[in-house]
């Protein structure tokens, strides 16, 4: 099954045939035992990590939560994000939030 995910830029994710899918659409693949989710931790200017969540279904997703978890409270000024995939490998997404203009720029 392939499903045309809402985050930009435009893309799909692919699923078996067989897969399980929940949630209030029907549409969820966490639903599916076999689902193995991503965890993504946000650092802060001094890379201490300040939020570690498996909630985004894609990379997409997780760039544009830098607001949400902004808005935890004073504390919280993410910069940079990690990608700890099922299979074990950890990256750094190539990107840094900027919580004063609310924007995300590749990092350079």
């Amino acid at each position: 099954m392939k499903l045309k995910c809402r985050f930009e830029p435009e893309h799909y994710h692919e699923y078996p045939d067989d897969w399980q899918f929940g949630g209030a659409n029907g549409l969820d693949p966490r639903a599916d035992p076999r689902w193995r989710g991503t965890t993504y931790e946000y650092y802060n200017a001094q890379a201490e990590r300040i939020e570690l969540t498996q909630v985004p279904l894609c990379d997409d997703q997780a760039i544009d939560e830098f607001t949400r978890v902004a808005n935890l409270g004073p504390g919280f000024d993410p910069v940079w994000l990690s990608a700890k995939r099922p299979g074990g490998a950890l990256e750094m997404l190539p990107w840094t939030y900027d919580k004063k203009t609310d924007e995300v720029s590749p990092r350079g």
